[in-house]
């Protein structure tokens, strides 16, 4: 008994996205830093450069992951996205309430900017789970018609 051998990985856009955090993490913006440091360029625009390669990397690389895991999940390859509960958003929700106010507690009494990473991840996926708590009775199909019709 011979298996097939896969000609292709089963998931390459969202194996590009992760090699491409970690060689971001700790290669890129590493060097962004030092060259903007010799170079004397001030923090601001080194925050901007920094960002904007970002923003360039990331934005295809998530979009085309994103389509990828859309594709798998309407060939049944993937398991739907678990629909998330009234509790749990309510748990997420105060959170995310939480880490912006502890962000902007921070900020006052430490005086200093700080980039609020976690506060805004919060915000993301409470809005992402919002979504699919209330696409939850929607069929899947895009030719079907909605609740509203």
């Amino acid at each position: 008994m011979t298996e097939s051998p896969r000609t292709e990985p089963l998931h390459p856009a969202r194996r590009r996205l992760i090699i491409a955090v970690v060689i971001w993490a700790l290669v890129i913006r590493t060097l962004i830093l030092i060259v903007t440091d010799i170079l004397g360029v001030p923090v601001v625009w080194s925050t901007v450069v920094s960002i904007a390669l970002f923003l360039a990397i990331f934005i295809p690389l998530s979009l085309a992951a994103v389509k990828e895991l859309n594709d798998f999940r309407k060939r049944g390859l993937e398991p739907l996205p678990q629909i998330p509960t009234c509790r749990s958003l309510i748990a997420l929700g105060v959170f995310t309430v939480l880490f912006w106010g502890f962000f902007i507690w921070f900020i006052q009494w430490r005086g200093d900017f700080l980039f609020p990473l976690l506060p805004i991840l919060c915000t993301i996926a409470l809005g992402v789970n919002i979504r699919r708590y209330y696409l939850a009775g929607q069929p899947l199909d895009d030719d079907a018609p909605t609740q509203s019709d």
